[in-house]
């Protein structure tokens, strides 16, 4: 079992050790609030969009560097 030490970290560029992260789900939403949406906005392709799969896979290396809330965000995903 890898010590403390060992466990790589994700750090910031003042030192400071990140264990909290916002993922974005998806840029899709119907309620087109005009804070977060401007009028020229245009979707990601869903080629580009993660699966998930893959958000899960994402999920897991941030809590391997020692990330310990995740908040999932972004439009109306599920």
């Amino acid at each position: 079992m890898p010590t403390e030490a060992a466990t790589p970290r994700l750090i910031d560029r003042f030192g400071r050790q990140i264990t909290y992260v916002r993922l974005s789900v998806t840029d899709r939403c119907d309620l087109r609030c005009v804070y977060c949406m401007a009028e020229d906005m245009t979707f990601l392709p869903r080629a580009q969009v993660l699966t998930l799969d893959e958000i899960a896979l994402v999920g897991e290396a941030f809590a391997g560097l020692g990330v310990r809330k995740i908040r999932l965000t972004g439009g109306e995903p599920l």
